[in-house]
């Protein structure tokens, strides 16, 4: 079993190879870890479309999204599943579980992508945020920021069409993903298709029209946004 310094020395490595706010996220985050937290966390890599936590089941850890998107998905509506919210490093799934004394996840939730994930045992967790002010502010105040943004963006739903949808969701994948001023998408049609409620033919037909307007750019199954094409599309939206 590794010691403590190793532990830090391999969260600390992962943490430096991540995007710019990202890293300083997880470095505020874990400015004041003390050792035990640190000899308790797993780093763990998480393939695409792999369900790592299930509605109703206990809370045994807490994941730390570091990289890659994931998705909550819901299996009552008419019998199928659909997807209702995708997240964005860095988020907690587990701590409002946790916060608001729940001892069951309250949601089955899917990587999108390949993911890596900090994995904490609930009880390391639990007593982390009752000692450290700075920890409990964090996950707060992600998680209000995080339920604002899901409002906002469900009533802005409401007055778009297609395109306008395909767009507002470019726009923010974008603004939480890119790495050197480039975003790379790798979610499929269908992904973006559960997403924005809309149907497989306009999607496609929403990123010919896109593509066509020079307001991105595809190579494969790959939608490739610099930042000239960004622009053009807060441009579109306003």
């Amino acid at each position: 079993m590794e010691n403590s310094n190793e532990y830090s020395e391999l969260i600390s490595n992962l943490i430096n190879q991540l995007p710019g706010v990202t890293k300083e996220y997880l470095r505020d985050y874990f400015s004041n870890a003390p050792t035990w937290l640190s000899e308790n966390i797993q780093i763990s890599k998480l393939k695409k479309d792999t369900i790592f936590i299930r509605e109703e089941t206990k809370v045994e850890a807490i994941y730390i999204l570091a990289e890659g998107i994931v998705k909550a998905i819901d299996y009552r509506f008419l019998g199928n599943s659909y997807d209702y919210m995708w997240f964005y490093p860095v988020i907690s799934f587990g701590s409002m579980e946790v916060l608001l004394d729940l001892d069951h996840f309250q949601t089955t939730l899917s990587t999108m992508t390949s993911c890596t994930m900090l994995i904490i045992p609930k009880s390391i967790f639990e007593k982390w945020v009752k000692n450290d002010i700075r920890v409990l502010t964090h996950e707060v105040k992600t998680m209000g920021t995080f339920l604002l943004e899901e409002v906002k963006r469900e009533r802005v739903f409401l007055f778009m069409q297609g395109r306008e949808r395909v767009v507002y969701m470019l726009i923010q994948i974008y603004e939480q993903t890119l790495e050197n001023k480039i975003c790379i998408i790798k979610l499929t049609h269908q992904d973006l298709a559960d997403s924005t409620g809309l149907s497989l033919k306009t999607i496609n037909r929403s990123l010919k029209e896109l593509e066509s307007g020079s307001l991105i750019s595809r190579s494969g199954n790959k939608i490739i946004i610099n930042p000239e094409q960004f622009d053009k599309l807060k441009e579109f939206m306003n």
